[in-house]
C-alpha cells in the first residue's frame, strides 16, 4: 500500500477543506507547529479506512468540527497491488462512503466499507480492528511510540506467514506441541484455565463431589444416633411432667376459684350495664332540649333574611334596564368590525390563490428541470445493462468449479510434503568416477563424470561401460503407495475440470472471477442508478416518469390558464407583488383585528354585568319564595310561641334524668372494681387454658418420641453409620489417585514446554536478523531478547537489562527499531505496509536522532514511511519528501 494524497473537510479544526499531497516512495515529513491538525490528519486517515461510515461512535464524535454543520468528509488517494484507490467518506451528518479502482467507481456505501476492507486484508466478521493487525503495529499515535510493540493476533499471524517461509513451520517439533495439547487437554477436563479449582463436572470435581456425599452421609448417620440417645433422655423427662400435671387435687381447687370469680364479675357487670342505660336516656333528653332551641333559632334567622332579601330585589330591579342598553350598544359597534373582517378575508383568500398558482408553476419549472437527468441517466441505464448481458454470456462459457482448483493446490502441496518426506528417508546413492571411467559411467540416461550424490526414490540403473550392470532399488516405503493414489486423484481432478494442467486450471478461474469482479462492478453501478433486479423494467418506469413530468406540466398550465411555462425570475416577481399586498392586507387586519378584539370585550363586560345583576335578582327572588315556604308570614307569631313552650318542657325532662342517674352511680362499683375482676378472671381462664394445652402437648410428643425411637430402630442406624465411614474412605483414596495423575500431567507439559522454549531462539532469528542493522546504527553490538508474541523481554550489551530499566528515550527508540524491522520483514515478503509515526522520537539527543535519521532511511528503500512533528528544526536533516498542509484558498 502507498498513500498518495489526503483531502479533509470538517475534520478537527479543518472546518474548510484541506490537502496534503506529494507523498512518494521511503521517507516523507509533514513538519508544522502545534495545532497545526497533525494528529487530527492521522486519526482522519485511521478513521477512513477503518470505520463503517455510518459510525456514531465517541472517536467521530471527537474528530468532527465543533462548528460545522457539515458533514466530516475524508478523501485518501492509495495504490495497492499495481492499481489506484480512492476512498472518499463523509460522517456524522449525511454519511456517505465512495471507492474507485483506477478512476472507476467499484463501490458505494456499507459496499464501499467492505470493499476497502478487503482490498486491505480485513475482512470484516473476521473479529479482528485494526489494532490487531500490521497496520496497528505500524501506525503509531501520538504518545504511542514509547511502548514496545505488541503484535495482536492479525500481525502475528502475518509476522508468522513471513518468519515460516524463511525458517519452515516446524520449529520446536509439532509432536512436542500436539503432546503439550493433548496433555493440556486432559488438565483441562480435570481444572480449570487458571488450574486453581477443579474444572465443573470434571473427573477431579466429581470424585471430590462424591468425597463429600460420603462425608456427609456419615456425618448425619452420626447425627442420627446422637439423636437417638437425646430423644430417650427427652422422653423419660416428658413423662415426669405428665404426672405433675395430671395431679386431681391442684386441677379441683383451680376450677372453683374461677367459677366465684366470673359470679362476681357478672354482679359488677349488670351494674355497669344500668348506668349505662340511664346515661343513654340523660343524652337524649339534653339532645331533644338543643333541638328545640336550635328550631326556634332557625325560624327567627328566616324571618329576618325575608325582610333584608325583599329591599335588596327592589334594588337590584330597577338598575337592570341601564345594564341592558349599555349591551346592546356594545353589539351594534362589534358587528360593524365584523362585516369589514370578512371583507378582507375574501381579500386574502384570492391572494392565496394567486400564491398557490405560482408555487404550482414554480415546481412545474423543477420537474422540467429534471427531464434532462432522466434522460442521462437512462443513457446510462442502456449502456450498463448491455455490459451486463455480455459479460453473463462470456462467464456462461468459462466453466470451472473453485472447489476443484483448491483440491488440486491440495493434493499438489501434499505430494511436495511426501516427496520431501521420502527423500529424507531415502538412501544416498554416491559415485565418484576417475579419469579412466570418464565416459564409462551411466545413470539412466546421464553420463556421469567426476562426483555425483543422489537420492534414491526410484528404481535406479548404473552401467559400467560393457563391464557391468547394477540396479540399485529402494526399500518398500508406505508413503509410495500414498503418493500413487495422491497422483491419480489430482489426474481425475484434471480430467474433470477439462484441463491438461493445474494452471491451465488457475488461468481458467482467474478469467471467470475477473469477469464475475466485472460483473460486480456493472451490478455496483445498476445499483447507483436505482436500477433494481430488473433494468429493463427501471427503463420503463424513467420512461413512465418523464411521461408523468409532461403531462403534470400540461395539467399545471392548464390550471394556471397559462399557455407556456413562465421564466423563474417571472414567478419571483409576481411572487414578490403577491407577498407586498399580502403585508399590506396583513397590517389593516391586525389594525382591524384590535378594534374587533376591543369591541368584543366591551361586549363581554357588558353582558358579565348584565348576567351577573340578573342572575343576583333572580337568587334573591328564589330566595324569598322558599324563606316563605319555610315562615309564611301569617304563621310567623304563633309558631315562636309553640317553640318556646317546647324548650321549657324538655328542659325539665333532662333535670329529672341527670338526678335519677346521680344516684344509681352511688351503689354500684366503680369501673376500677370491674377491670380488676375481669382481670382475675382472665388469668385464671389464661391458667386453665394453658394447663390443658400443656397436657395435649405432653401426650402429643410422649406419643412422637415413643414412634420415633421405634422407627430408629428399624431403620438400623449403626449399620447406616458404618456403612457410610466404609464409602467414604473409598472415595477418599479415588480423588488421591486423580489429584496425583493431574500434578504427573502438570510436570509433564511443564517439561515439554522447556524443549519447545529452546527452538524459539531460532524462531525469533528472522527479526533479529533484520533488527540488526537498524539497532547496530545505535547501539553497536547490542541484541534485543525476544519472548513469547514478539514481546521485549531484555536489552543486551555489556550485560543483559530488562527493557523496562532504560530509559525513555532509549526506549521509544528501540521501540520504533522494532517496527522497523518488523516493516522490512513484513514488505519483503508482500505485505507492504505504510509506516506512520506521529510525534515519535521526542526525547532523543542530537547524535542519537541523526542516528535514528540514518535508520529511517535504511527502512525507506523497502517502504514508504510517513513522520508526522512539530519538531521543525531538529527534522530537517531526516530528508525525504516535505509535504505541508494545503488550504482551499492555496489549491483552488
Amino acid at each position: 500500500m502507498l498513500i498518495n494524497a489526503l483531502t479533509v473537510e470538517g475534520i478537527g479544526r479543518f472546518g474548510g477543506v484541506a490537502r496534503v499531497d506529494g507523498f512518494g516512495a521511503g521517507v516523507n515529513v509533514l513538519a508544522a507547529g502545534n495545532e497545526v491538525g497533525k494528529s487530527t490528519l492521522f486519526k482522519a486517515i485511521r478513521a477512513c479506512l477503518f470505520l463503517r461510515h455510518d459510525s456514531k461512535t465517541q472517536e467521530l464524535r471527537d474528530l468532527g468540527s465543533d462548528d460545522s454543520q457539515l458533514p466530516a468528509t475524508v478523501e485518501l488517494d492509495f495504490e495497492h497491488e499495481g492499481k489506484r484507490y480512492v476512498i472518499k467518506k463523509s460522517f456524522l451528518r449525511s454519511p456517505s462512503a465512495l471507492l474507485t479502482e483506477n478512476g472507476r467507481e467499484i463501490a458505494r456505501a456499507a459496499e464501499a466499507d467492505k470493499a476497502i476492507w478487503d482490498i486491505l486484508g480485513m475482512g470484516p466478521g473476521s473479529g479482528r480492528s485494526i489494532d490487531e493487525g500490521a497496520f496497528g503495529l505500524l501506525w503509531v499515535g501520538q504518545g504511542a511510540s514509547f511502548s514496545a510493540p505488541v503484535p495482536g493476533s492479525g500481525a502475528s499471524s502475518l509476522l508468522n506467514s513471513a518468519i515460516e517461509s524463511e525458517v519452515g513451520a516446524l520449529v520446536g517439533g509439532e509432536r512436542a506441541r500436539s503432546a503439550i495439547d493433548e496433555i493440556t487437554g486432559e488438565i483441562r477436563r480435570n481444572m480449570t484455565d487458571s488450574e486453581r479449582a477443579p474444572r465443573s463436572d470434571g473427573p477431579l470435581w466429581r470424585a471430590r463431589e462424591r468425597l463429600e456425599q460420603w462425608r456427609k452421609s456419615e456425618a448425619d448417620a452420626c447425627a442420627k444416633v446422637a439423636a437417638l440417645e437425646t430423644q430417650f433422655a427427652e422422653l423419660a423427662r416428658y413423662r415426669r411432667r405428665h404426672r405433675e400435671v395430671t395431679d386431681p387435687t391442684a386441677l379441683a381447687q383451680m376450677i372453683q376459684e374461677l367459677a366465684d370469680v366470673r359470679n362476681g364479675l357478672r354482679e359488677a357487670q349488670a351494674a355497669h350495664q344500668e348506668i349505662r342505660s340511664l346515661e343513654a336516656e340523660t343524652l337524649s333528653a339534653r339532645r331533644a332540649l338543643e333541638g328545640a332551641a336550635q328550631r326556634l333559632r332557625q325560624i327567627r334567622e328566616i324571618a329576618q333574611r325575608i325582610d333584608r332579601n325583599r329591599i335588596l330585589e327592589a334594588d337590584l330591579g330597577a338598575s337592570l334596564p341601564g345594564h341592558l342598553a349599555r349591551e346592546e350598544e356594545a353589539r351594534v359597534s362589534l358587528a360593524r368590525t365584523t362585516e369589514l373582517s370578512a371583507a378582507m378575508e375574501s381579500q386574502a383568500k384570492e391572494l392565496t390563490v394567486r400564491e398557490q398558482h405560482l408555487a404550482r408553476l414554480a415546481a412545474a419549472v423543477l420537474r422540467a428541470s429534471r427531464k434532462d437527468d432522466l434522460n442521462r441517466r437512462l443513457d446510462a441505464l442502456e449502456r450498463a445493462s448491455g455490459s451486463l448481458t455480455e459479460i453473463d454470456a462470456q462467464i456462461s462459457q468459462v466453466c470451472i468449479d473453485p472447489e476443484i482448483v483448491d483440491r488440486i493446490d491440495d493434493l499438489d502441496r501434499q505430494l511436495a510434503s511426501l516427496d520431501a518426506q521420502l527423500s529424507a528417508a531415502a538412501a544416498t546413492l554416491a559415485i565418484e568416477v576417475g579419469p579412466a571411467g570418464v565416459g564409462q559411467v551411466r545413470i539412466g540416461q546421464l553420463d556421469v563424470d567426476g562426483s555425483h550424490a543422489a537420492t534414491v526414490l526410484a528404481p535406479t540403473r548404473i552401467t559400467i561401460g560393457e563391464l557391468a550392470t547394477i540396479t540399485v532399488t529402494p526399500a518398500l516405503h508406505p508413503r509410495h503407495e500414498t503418493r500413487k493414489a495422491l497422483d491419480a486423484q489430482r489426474s481425475t481432478l484434471l480430467a474433470t475440470a477439462g484441463v491438461g494442467s493445474a494452471a491451465e486450471c488457475r488461468a481458467a478461474l482467474a478469467r471467470r472471477r475477473e469477469l464475475e469482479h466485472s460483473r460486480r462492478g456493472i451490478l455496483a453501478e445498476l445499483k447507483g442508478l436505482e436500477a433494481g433486479p430488473d433494468p429493463v423494467k427501471a427503463g420503463a418506469v424513467i420512461r413512465s416518469e418523464l411521461a408523468e413530468i409532461q403531462a403534470a406540466i400540461d395539467a399545471v398550465l392548464a390550471t394556471t390558464g397559462r399557455a407556456a411555462l413562465p421564466g423563474q425570475a417571472e414567478i419571483d416577481a409576481e411572487r414578490l407583488d403577491c407577498e407586498q399586498e399580502r403585508a399590506s392586507l396583513e397590517a389593516r387586519r391586525e389594525k382591524l383585528a384590535a378594534v374587533r378584539q376591543e369591541h368584543q370585550k366591551a361586549v363581554e363586560a357588558a353582558v358579565e354585568r348584565r348576567a351577573d345583576l340578573a342572575t343576583r335578582l333572580e337568587f334573591v327572588r328564589k330566595s324569598v319564595v322558599e324563606d316563605l315556604i319555610l315562615c309564611p308570614d301569617a304563621d310567623r307569631a304563633a309558631r315562636d310561641a309553640a317553640l318556646v313552650g317546647e324548650v321549657a318542657a324538655c328542659e325539665t325532662m333532662q333535670q329529672t334524668k341527670t338526678a335519677t342517674l346521680a344516684a344509681v352511680r352511688q351503689t354500684a362499683p366503680d369501673a376500677a372494681e370491674i377491670e380488676r375482676r375481669e382481670l382475675r378472671c382472665a388469668r385464671l381462664e389464661k391458667a386453665m387454658e394453658n394447663h390443658n394445652a400443656e397436657l395435649i402437648s405432653l401426650e402429643r410428643d410422649i406419643g412422637r418420641l415413643t414412634g420415633q425411637i421405634q422407627a430408629a430402630g428399624g431403620d438400623g442406624v449403626g449399620e447406616a453409620y458404618a456403612a457410610a465411614q466404609e464409602q467414604r474412605c473409598i472415595a477418599e483414596r479415588e480423588c488421591a489417585r486423580i489429584e496425583e495423575r493431574v500434578s504427573m500431567l502438570q510436570l509433564l507439559r511443564d517439561t515439554v514446554g522447556d524443549c519447545l522454549a529452546e527452538g524459539r531462539e531460532r524462531y525469533h532469528e528472522p527479526v533479529r536478523r533484520h533488527l540488526r542493522p537498524y539497532l547496530n546504527d545505535l547501539f553497536p553490538g547490542a541484541e534485543l531478547e525476544l519472548g513469547e508474541g514478539f514481546a521485549i523481554t531484555g536489552f543486551k550489551r555489556a550485560r543483559s537489562e530488562s527493557f523496562k530499566r532504560l530509559s525513555g528515550g532509549t526506549q521509544e527508540q528501540i521501540a520504533v527499531l522494532v517496527r522497523l524491522a518488523m516493516g522490512t520483514l513484513l514488505a519483503e515478503r508482500g505485505g507492504n505496509v505504510p509506516i506512520i509515526l506521529d510525534d515519535a522520537l521526542v526525547y532523543c539527543d542530537d547524535e542519537r536522532i541523526n542516528m535514528m535519521f540514518d535508520a529511517l532511511s535504511r527502512a525507506g528503500r523497502h517502504q514508504q514511511i510517513i513522520v508526522l512533528t512539530c519538531r521543525l528544526r531538529s527534522f530537517a536533516p531526516l530528508g525525504g519528501n516535505s509535504l505541508r498542509v494545503q488550504t482551499s484558498g492555496e489549491f483552488q
